[in-house]
C-alpha cells in the first residue's frame, strides 16, 4: 500500500512537471493563442528537426543528444490532427528527457492514445503534447456553455488540429459537463476516461460492450448509427451500484478504421 502511494505521488509530480514545461514554452514564445502555435517553428529554434518516413508499427520516434534531436514521423498517418500530437508528444519525450540517459523513444498508437495502464514517460509526454495543443486557458474560452455532444468534440479536434481521441479526452478533463469517453475494440473496453462529475464511474478494462450500444453493431454488424441515441445507464455500467434503472445516458460514437476501433462518448440526459 506504501509502495501504491509513492507511486501515484511520482507520477503526480511527473504530470505536474509535464504542463509546466508546456506553459513554459508558450510564454516563452509568447503564444497567446492556439492558432499561433506553430510546432515546426518552435521545433526549429530549439534544435529539433522533423522528418516524414516509413515506421514499421510505429506513429513517431525520436533520437536526441544534448541540446539536439531527430523527429521521425509515419509518412502514412493521413489525419492532420494524429499528425500534429505525435510531433508534440515526441518533443515532450525531448523536453522532458533530454537530460536524463534515456535518448531514443519509440512511439505506437496505443502509446499515444491508450489511457488506461501506460508507461510513465509515455503517459508524460502525452501529458506535456496536451496541454501545448489544448491549453487550458485557451480550451476553455472555446468549449465555454457549449453543450457537449460529439459534434463538439469533432469542432476541438478540427480547432485545434488534434485527434478525437485527444480532444474527447481534454474535454473529459477540464469541461463543464459531465461526460464518460469510452475506446472499445472487438467488443471489448479497451479504456475509459470518466470525469468526476459524471454520475456513474465503474467500467473496467475489458468488459462487453453492450449489445444496446452503437459499438455492438459496429463490430458485429459492420454498420453502426453517428446520429446520439439514448441508453440505459446499466447497459454500460452493469456492475455499478450508483446507476439505477431509471438513469439514461445520450450515446454517440465514431470508428476509428486505423486500428478498428470505436471511440464512443456517455452525457447526460435529461432523463438522468
Amino acid at each position: 500500500m506504501l509502495f501504491k502511494k509513492s507511486k501515484n505521488n511520482s507520477m503526480g509530480i511527473q504530470m505536474t512537471k509535464a504542463i509546466k514545461t508546456a506553459e513554459e514554452l508558450i510564454d516563452k514564445y509568447c503564444i497567446e493563442s492556439h492558432r499561433e502555435l506553430n510546432l515546426e517553428e518552435i521545433c526549429n529554434a530549439e534544435g529539433l528537426f522533423i522528418e516524414e518516413v516509413e515506421l514499421n508499427g510505429l506513429l513517431g520516434n525520436i533520437i536526441f543528444e544534448n541540446n539536439y534531436g531527430l523527429i521521425l514521423i509515419n509518412k502514412s498517418i493521413s489525419h492532420p490532427g494524429m499528425k500534429r500530437f505525435t510531433i508534440a508528444h515526441e518533443m515532450g519525450h525531448f523536453f522532458l528527457s533530454k537530460n536524463s540517459k534515456i535518448n531514443k523513444h519509440g512511439c505506437s498508437y496505443d502509446s499515444l492514445s491508450n489511457y488506461s495502464e501506460n508507461k510513465n514517460h509515455e503517459a508524460e509526454a502525452n501529458r506535456f503534447a496536451t496541454e501545448l495543443l489544448m491549453h487550458k486557458p485557451w480550451f476553455s474560452r472555446f468549449i465555454k456553455n457549449i453543450p457537449v455532444c460529439m459534434d463538439l468534440i469533432k469542432q476541438i479536434s478540427e480547432e485545434f488540429t488534434v485527434s478525437l481521441t485527444a480532444a474527447a479526452i481534454r474535454y473529459a478533463e477540464i469541461g463543464q459537463y459531465p461526460i464518460a469517453v469510452i475506446m472499445s475494440n472487438d467488443n471489448l473496453v479497451q479504456w475509459a476516461f470518466i470525469n468526476d462529475s459524471f454520475p456513474c464511474r465503474y467500467l473496467p478494462v475489458g468488459s462487453p460492450v453492450p449489445k444496446e450500444s452503437n459499438a455492438w453493431d459496429y463490430f458485429n454488424n459492420d454498420e453502426m448509427s453517428k446520429e446520439e441515441d439514448l441508453i440505459q445507464a446499466r447497459c454500460w455500467f452493469r456492475e455499478d451500484f450508483r446507476c439505477s434503472q431509471t438513469t439514461y445516458f445520450y450515446e454517440q460514437s465514431i470508428a476509428i478504421p486505423v486500428t478498428k476501433s470505436v471511440l464512443t462518448i456517455l452525457w447526460e440526459s435529461e432523463l438522468a
